[in-house]
Order: C-alpha cells, then sequence, then structure tokens
C-alpha cells in the first residue's frame, strides 16, 4: 500500500450495496448558526456498503483531476490512526488482476485468540503504554507475548512455524536471531519507563478499583546460566541451583499484573520490600495498600513503608506473634463472651490500635504512626492445631526414650517442647504447650489504613491472585527457567513473560466474571478455550479474498465470552481490489 492520496473533502454515503464517495462545500444559510453543505456531488464509488475498498470514479471528476486516471485508490482502515484513510494501491496488484494471473492459497492460520486479544487490548492502557514506549517495535514484541500466552515459554525457533500458522500483530516471521536482539533491545530503563506511564495510564482511565489492595509477593526462578543475580538462596522449588528472586505487585480484583522487580537469588524476601517501594515512590506509583504475607513482616519494614507513605495489610509470622500478645489476650476475653463471630468469614475477629515509632531520615525527628491488629481465631482450626500438636510431642517423645536420631526438624519441635531431666529421662514442656495452645487457630494481621477485621481478613486472602500469577507462570506457562544464556536479553524475555501474563490475566478475569453472574463459560479449563479458539482458521488468497472455515456453536460462545465477533468470509482490506465482487468467478 502505497502513501495517503490527497483526495477532496468527502464523506461517505453507504447504501445496501453501494458506497458513495461525495465533495461539498460548507456555506453559511440564513436561519442556520452552523454551516450546511451545498454543492454535493458525487466523485466515485466503491462497490460495497461496508465502504471498504477500491474507488471506481466518475469520469468528470478524473477530467479535473488526471492524476487519478492511473492511480487507483483505496478505502481502507488504518488501526494505527484508529480511522478510515484513502491511500492509492499497489499497482503491482493491480496489473495482477488486469492479466488474469492465477490466483493460489497462501496461507491457513488460526485466528480465534488472535482476534479475542485484540479485542481485549483495543482500549486497554497495556497496549497504548506498549505503542508508547516501543512505538518501532511494539507490534513485534506483543506477537511474542500472544505466543508466550498460548504456547508457553519457548525457543526463540519454535516462532517462526507459529507466526506462520497463527495470525499475529506483526505479519512477518521472525528468525532466532531477530528474537535475540528484539530482547537486546529492551533496556531497565525501557521496563521502569512502561511501569511509570502504565500505572498512570490505569489510574487516568480508572481500571483499577478506587480500593486498590495490591497483592505482593515473590518466587525464586532457578537457572543454569551465569546470570550477575543468578546466586543461591533459599529455593522455593527446593532446586539446588542457582535462581533470581522475581518480585510481583498484582491488582487483588482483576488478577492484573502491575509490576516486577528482579532481585539478587541470595537476598531474602523480606529485604525486598524496601527497595521496591522506593522505586514505586519515585516512579509516582501511589494510592495503593500493599497486601503481603509472613515472609515480609518485620518492624524496620514497617517502618520503611510508613515512612515512604504508603500503606500495607501483613501477617505476623507464628513464631513472633507474642510481640502482641497482650492484644491477644484481649481478644481471647473477647472471644469468650461470644460476640466476636463473623460468619461472612467463618471466624472470631477482634480489632485494637498500636502504633509504632518512626524516625524521619531528613530531620531525624521521630515520629509515632497508628496501625490496627486485627486477630483472627478459628475453633475449628484450634482444635485441630492442638491435636496435631499433642500427637507430635508424644511422637518425638517416645522416639527420644528409645534412643532414636531426630532429624532437624524434629530436633528443633524437640528443643521447644520437651525438656531432659536431671536422671537422663525426658518430660514434656508443658509452659511451652501452653503458650503454643493459646495461639492454636489465631493468625495475626497488621495494617495502617485498614480498621475493620473483614475487610482486612479478605484483602489478605485474595492476596492468593499474585500466587495464581506465579503458577500461571511457571506451570501453566511454563516459564521456570529463563530460556536465555545472555545477561543482554533477560531483560528483555522477562518483559515479554509480563506481557503474556497480563493477557492471560485478562482473559482469565473475563472467564471469572462470566461465573460470577451466574453464567457457564464454554468450558472450565482456559486451555480447553484457548484451544477452541486455535481451532477456528481462515484460509488466505493472493486475490485478497479470506474464506473462515466453519465455526462451531461451542467456538462462537468462546468468541462472544470475550466479545470477539464471529469472522466471516471477505476480502482483505489491504488489497487494491477489496471489492472485486462485480469481477467475481461465478460457478457457471
Amino acid at each position: 500500500m502505497s502513501k495517503i492520496a490527497p483526495l477532496p473533502t468527502v464523506y461517505c454515503c453507504k447504501s445496501k450495496n453501494r458506497t458513495y464517495i461525495r465533495t461539498y462545500k460548507n456555506s453559511r444559510v440564513e436561519g442556520k448558526n452552523y454551516p450546511v453543505k451545498t454543492d454535493i456531488r458525487n466523485i466515485a464509488e466503491i462497490a460495497n456498503g461496508e465502504g471498504v475498498g477500491r474507488l471506481i470514479f466518475r469520469e468528470d471528476f478524473l477530467k479535473e483531476n488526471p492524476k487519478f486516471i492511473d492511480r487507483p485508490v483505496v478505502r481502507v482502515f488504518d488501526e494505527h490512526s484508529n480511522k478510515y484513510v484513502f491511500k492509492y494501491a499497489s499497482i503491482h496488484d493491480e496489473k495482477a488482476v488486469e492479466f488474469g494471473e492465477n490466483q493460489k492459497v497462501s496461507g491457513v492460520r488460526s485466528v480465534g485468540f488472535y482476534y479475542v486479544c485484540k479485542e481485549q487490548l483495543k482500549s486497554d492502557p497495556l497496549l497504548k503504554t506498549l505503542q508508547s514506549i516501543f512505538p518501532k517495535t511494539w507490534d513485534k514484541l506483543l506477537s511474542l507475548g500472544l505466543f508466550c500466552a498460548d504456547v508457553g515459554d519457548f525457543r526463540a525457533d519454535h516462532y517462526s512455524r507459529y507466526a506462520q500458522e497463527h495470525k499475529l500483530p506483526h505479519e512477518e516471521s521472525l528468525s532466532s536471531s531477530q528474537i535475540t536482539r528484539l530482547f537486546q533491545s529492551i533496556t531497565e530503563s525501557d521496563v521502569f519507563n512502561f511501569f511509570s506511564e502504565y500505572t498512570t495510564a490505569l489510574y487516568d482511565s480508572k481500571t483499577l478499583s478506587r480500593r486498590r489492595f495490591w497483592a505482593l509477593d515473590s518466587t525464586s526462578i532457578s537457572t543454569y546460566s551465569g546470570f550477575l543475580d543468578a546466586k543461591y538462596g533459599h529455593s522455593k522449588q527446593g532446586e539446588d541451583l542457582p535462581q533470581v528472586n522475581v518480585m510481583m505487585l498484582t491488582d487483588e480484583r482483576s488478577h492484573r499484573p502491575l509490576f516486577y522487580e528482579k532481585f539478587n537469588g541470595s537476598i531474602p524476601d523480606v529485604s525486598t520490600v524496601v527497595s521496591a517501594f522506593n522505586t514505586l515512590l519515585h516512579m509516582d506509583t501511589r494510592a495503593f495498600v500493599a497486601v503481603m504475607d509472613r515472609g515480609y513482616y518485620s518492624k524496620s519494614n514497617l517502618k520503611e513503608i510508613l515512612a515512604t507513605g504508603f500503606h500495607f495489610v501483613v501477617c505476623v509470622p507464628f513464631r513472633k506473634v507474642n510481640e502482641f500478645d497482650d492484644v491477644i489476650e484481649n481478644a481471647q476475653r473477647a472471644f469468650i463472651c461470644g460476640n466476636c463471630y463473623n460468619s461472612n468469614v467463618g471466624q472470631n475477629i477482634y480489632s485494637e490500635p498500636h502504633s509504632i515509632e518512626v524516625k524521619d531520615k531528613t530531620t531525624n525527628k521521630v515520629h509515632r504512626h497508628n496501625f490496627f491488629v486485627h486477630v483472627f481465631h478459628s475453633p475449628e482450626t484450634a482444635g485441630a492445631q492442638t491435636e496435631l500438636l499433642l500427637k507430635r510431642r508424644g511422637d518425638v517423645l517416645k522416639m527420644l526414650k528409645e534412643g532414636a536420631e531426630l532429624d532437624g526438624a524434629n530436633q528443633e519441635f524437640a528443643k521447644e517442647y520437651i525438656v531432659s531431666k536431671e536422671d537422663g529421662g525426658y518430660e514434656f514442656n508443658n509452659a511451652a504447650f501452653q503458650r503454643a495452645n493459646n495461639h492454636a487457630g489465631i493468625f495475626v494481621v497488621l495494617s495502617d489504613a485498614i480498621s475493620d477485621g473483614q475487610t482486612a481478613y479478605f484483602a489478605y486472602k485474595d492476596r492468593e491472585c499474585v500466587e495464581d500469577c506465579f503458577k500461571d507462570l511457571k506451570v501453566k506457562m511454563n516459564c521456570n527457567r529463563f530460556g536465555v544464556s545472555t545477561e543482554q536479553s533477560l531483560t528483555g524475555k522477562c518483559f515479554i513473560e509480563f506481557i503474556a501474563l497480563s493477557i492471560r490475566m485478562l482473559m482469565q478475569y473475563r472467564i471469572h466474571n462470566c461465573k460470577y453472574n451466574g453464567k457457564n463459560p464454554p468450558h472450565n479449563s482456559f486451555k480447553k478455550i484457548i484451544d477452541e479458539l486455535n481451532g477456528i482458521q481462515e484460509i488466505e488468497f493472493t486475490s485478497g479474498f479470506i474464506a473462515v472455515k466453519p465455526v462451531s456453536k461451542v467456538q462462537q460462545e468462546c468468541l462472544k465470552l470475550f466479545r470477539a465477533k464471529t469472522p466471516s468470509d471477505r476480502y482483505d482490506n489491504e488489497l487494491a481490489y477489496a471489492n472485486r465482487l462485480k469481477k467475481a468467478r461465478k460457478p457457471h
């Protein structure tokens, strides 16, 4: 397709099987306070009612504008500008039709997944930000993201085959070396600029809920490559390999991934919070409540979060709940009355204000910040924990009396719950048991912003969304290895996986909403829905005609689930003879 055709000011008038292109003049008419179209005349028409295809100019117009005699013009939809434009057509395509060249099948491609993703992303801040930060390569990055979201982790040489069989934003295939260079072109600065603009776009478009609970968690990804950040640490998968830690923020309502950052594999989770929050602060990412599990609790972390002005909901580890024994004792006295049971959560809830001193680093002044301690108690869980503790205590005592060797975990247990007597025998440490029994069935959540216990409970429980993201990434997408061997490609590969994960979460959120509204999706399995979409195929001819293979009822339901239209037979908008209906071959 050539450059824009310089037509005069025109508008289109569509009928059932024709579209008329008309020129006009704006004139002032007495009694009207707005300009009125006058001197309206037809200059061309398109041989269909859709208004897309080649313009057949009128003879009088061509006499006045001879430059259009040998320059075919088509009206097409331009996806970049999101509007219809008039362009000069390819003369090569015109000659092919003029001399009646044989038309062949140029390809058969799966299109359902592409159409669904196109519909999901057409007004989403994710696509707009991608186009803004990567204006020259966004279509290639999105194509790789779609591939990863569909197939999972990939060897670069598999993409070429996939691009031949599936419709993608970037029409041309990419070789392994081209993909590597594309990965290497993405810098850490690009990624952080993307997150900064992405968050702003999400805020401005009101895509996120006003009550923003963002789940924060991290995972370890083991690697055989010698990355700078690949170090031995506490592997969550138990693999004896160097690892890189990845921390992620996810919106609890939509499960949409919002931010990630890589860390040295030897750095524990609790030490990554301060760095991540300082980065978010200077990216102007604000107005959210970070929901964290026990691994991120420490008094120093709470002080740092409060000092930066962010808000938190964090669970206190079992071994550290004694720091709030006074609140727990007050809670237990309240639980006895029976007035603290909340049927919505199936637990007793008790909340009490608390405070912590934070030193301002710039002024050295000490400020006292208030927060709330929420104590939750489940009688059912308490009974099960106490029973388990009693059984284990008896088993370990029996092992000690029989002279059996204890493993590390049982050694720690015996050290706390069993004492040695002077005569060489053993007995129970009843004081330790009493402490554990008092805390059975209890978990404690802290928050500086949430005073209501029920809200804090659901905010903490909903943090599982970030674990779902990691499960999709590492298990369902098989991205449990980085799949690149150089430091230069690592940043780009991680970013593509983030785009792929975002696409999957957007689609799964649509499925979740379908179930929430009492409707049954075509399949309960996300993979089966993707497989149904991939079964929708189009046959592409060199003439520009596109024939759609029959679409089943289930496939139509899958498209409808994501508000995508069922494709139909048509001519490609981007070819010169997009409307050669009058010259179409007849069966007889």
